[in-house]
């Protein structure tokens, strides 16, 4: 009796394990935050991919940019949390046909570079280091801060109707996990 349930058991116990392994190997994103200068930076790692669809429109001319948007607040005890500071950073991604690179600028600071294969691309954006959070003056000693990300990678200029049509397709937006980390005093 007992083997039977062992051999009918096994098979569901090892998919769990794969299940499992593929769940903890998804590469999820982190942020971490350091003090130079009087100023907070943060290193921040977003798992970024370009879906098939998306790098299909970004080859057909459509532009798409990420969007950062960073909270950093206020966590406190009994009461409810305060927004400190917001800071909202945009990358633009073009394709050009002609030359065949994908262009990233960031819109923030003017600063463009330029990519032959998506993947160098996902991975640029991925790694975004020495972002400038908050000047320290601005903060309260005795606070317990936090800082909170929320990404989305956005399709830009779609004519009308493209955006009809997609509204019945799969979007070629997509939201990005939302990442916390502590902002460290």
């Amino acid at each position: 009796m007992m083997p039977k349930l062992i051999k009918t058991s096994l098979p569901f116990v090892i998919a769990g394990c794969f299940l499992g392994i593929s769940f903890l190997a998804k590469a999820q994103g982190q942020g971490y935050s350091y003090f130079e200068n009087g100023v907070y930076y943060s290193d921040i790692q977003i798992p970024i991919r370009f879906e098939s669809e998306q790098i299909k429109a970004l080859e057909s001319g459509i532009v798409f940019s990420l969007e950062l948007n960073l909270k950093i607040v206020n966590i406190r005890n009994w009461r409810l949390d305060n927004n400190v500071g917001e800071l909202n950073q945009t990358y633009r991604v073009e394709f050009n046909a002609f030359t065949r690179r994908y262009t990233v600028l960031n819109e923030n600071t003017g600063r463009q570079t330029s990519m032959a294969m998506i993947k160098e691309v996902s991975d640029y954006l991925s790694t975004i280091k020495k972002l400038p959070l908050v000047d320290d003056s601005l903060l309260d000693l005795e606070a317990n801060y936090t800082v909170v990300l929320d990404s989305r990678l956005r399709a830009q200029g779609m004519s009308q109707w493209m955006t009809t049509i997609s509204f019945w397709r799969d979007s070629l937006d997509s939201d990005l996990e939302q990442i916390r980390w502590q902002l460290y005093r």
